[in-house]
């Protein structure tokens, strides 16, 4: 079978595998190849996917999961691959760190140029006659 990850932000993964274990909120499920079309909802959750006996984890957050035709589609909000479940997980982590620090910055450098704003429209006096 084959899996495709696509996120937000346009990374995917792609790759065949033998089978994957899915956990959610709600349990696990397991999908082999030939499995019965099925669509899994993860707010928060991994996919262990196996090939041959090589692991690796896909930590996913707000992610649909669909299996048709022995294509396991995962589309995500976020989503991160590791060696391990610990290296995915920590691989998730940091991203999420690091796009929480890019918002803060971002969010300080709008308030700055707002207020840069507001003062030269002062300044210039704009609106009065």
């Amino acid at each position: 079978m084959i899996f495709k990850v696509l996120t937000q932000q346009g990374k995917t993964y792609s790759d065949e595998i033998e089978y994957v274990i899915i956990k959610s909120e709600d349990g696990e499920v397991g999908i082999l190849s030939d499995h019965i079309p099925i669509i899994v909802k993860i707010q928060k959750g991994y996919i262990k996917l196996v090939q041959d006996k090589n692991e690796s984890f896909l930590v996913v957050e707000q992610g649909v999961i669909e299996f048709k035709d022995n294509i396991l589609t995962i589309l995500a909000l976020e989503a991160q691959i590791g060696s391990t479940l610990e290296k995915a997980q920590a691989a998730f982590d940091n991203m999420k760190k690091e796009k929480m620090e890019l918002t803060k910055k971002e969010n300080v450098d709008f308030f700055n140029l707002e207020k840069d704003l507001k003062e030269n429209i002062t300044k210039s006096k704009a609106g009065q006659i």
